[in-house]
């Protein structure tokens, strides 16, 4: 029996149960992985849910 933590690697994310997709680019989101959840909605980075809410605001770009 080997008994060094580091032997056998960590396992692979994929490996766990899905628990959902992100809700701007529909990738899967994997039981104990992290993910960022915002008013109820699942987002795989905070990269998705900065253009999930640039998407779903009026704004304008000016040029000052």
């Amino acid at each position: 029996m080997n008994l060094d933590r580091f032997a056998y690697g960590l396992r692979d994310p994929q490996s766990y149960p899905t628990v959902g997709e992100c809700r701007h680019c529909g990738a899967e989101l994997y039981k104990r992985c992290e993910a960022i959840r915002f008013e109820g909605d699942l987002f795989c980075d905070t990269v998705c849910l900065g253009e999930h809410l640039l998407e779903i605001t009026d704004y304008d770009e000016v040029i000052l």
